[in-house]
């Protein structure tokens, strides 16, 4: 079918290559290359031109090349308005959450919302805040779940939604979690910290800085990749940590680890919500968006 053909093309000229269009589109290299054959003999023109193992769009290509875009647009508008008229919404919905927005606060959401509409599949990519801010601006996820330091990105609508509180945890026999404590009486002990693009650190450094402490005299002995690592390493014994209340809970609760109330009382944080203005939204992905701001405003 034609629509299949310019949908190839089109994704072929975004990715700059029958390899990467490919994989994009789940099909074998052979099957794209078969694609653009038909449509360059359906109209008569070349559509690209192959040169030192690049691709290079010609002048017929950058002209038919608008049309795709819009001939895109058009479908996605019909599938809208169709699914809207339907009992419930089907499709896809990907989405990209930061470790403890992943890990421990989307999960619930998801298995809530997939029982409300049970058709629309559903996949979550976890990473830290910098990698999912960097697939929603690069279209491979529709909506970002963050919990760190976000800077304004002029395509991106941010919405701050839901969040939670940072403590700072300790070995359950450490003498530390006895009496409350200041950051600043904080500062020279052993620290075990998420890596430096984690949100979890961000905020955390901010706010050393709201209370005029340098976030680099910290004694940081150990830097760790995933929240679980901090936790494991708390509880043998190499340091304290600051890390999401959500994360710790059952830890706190069972006797694994220990609290040291904080001085300047409870560090705060909201979640954010980024997704890209112009981007096209389903109408899984509107959904969801209302869902979670409902849900927790």
């Amino acid at each position: 079918m034609l629509d299949i053909q310019i949908k190839v093309f089109k994704t072929v000229v975004e990715k700059g290559g029958f390899s990467l269009a490919a994989q994009e589109l789940h099909m074998t290299q052979s099957s794209v290359s078969q694609q653009i054959h038909t449509l360059e003999a359906y109209y008569g023109v070349k559509l690209f031109d192959r040169m030192y193992r690049k691709i290079i769009v010609t002048q017929a290509g950058a002209a038919l090349y608008p049309y795709a875009i819009e001939l895109e647009r058009l479908y996605q508008e019909t599938d809208k308005t169709m699914q809207a008229l339907k009992a419930d919404i089907v499709g896809q919905l990907r989405i990209g959450c930061s470790m403890t927005v992943g890990e421990y606060f989307m999960p619930g959401i998801l298995v809530s919302f997939s029982r409300m509409h049970p058709l629309v599949v559903t996949s979550m990519d976890v990473g830290n805040t910098e990698q999912i801010t960097s697939m929603v601006v690069g279209g491979s996820i529709s909506l970002g779940f963050i919990e760190g330091h976000y800077e304004p990105i002029d395509m991106l609508v941010d919405r701050q939604f839901a969040g939670d509180q940072l403590i700072v945890i300790a070995p359950i026999d450490s003498k530390l979690s006895l009496q409350p404590m200041s950051l600043a009486e904080l500062m020279n002990a052993r620290w075990v910290m998420r890596e430096k693009d984690s949100g979890t650190r961000i905020i955390f450094e901010e706010y050393l800085s709201t209370r005029g402490l340098d976030p680099q005299k910290l004694n940081v002995v150990l830097e760790m990749g995933s929240t679980q690592a901090v936790k494991e390493a708390v509880k043998a014994g190499m340091g304290i940590a600051a890390i999401s209340r959500l994360t710790v809970e059952n830890a706190i609760k069972y006797g694994e680890l220990s609290v040291i109330p904080l001085e300047e009382g409870v560090i705060e944080r909201k979640f954010t919500m980024i997704y890209c203005k112009e981007r096209f939204q389903t109408c899984a992905v509107e959904k969801f968006i209302s869902y979670v701001m409902e849900k927790n405003p």
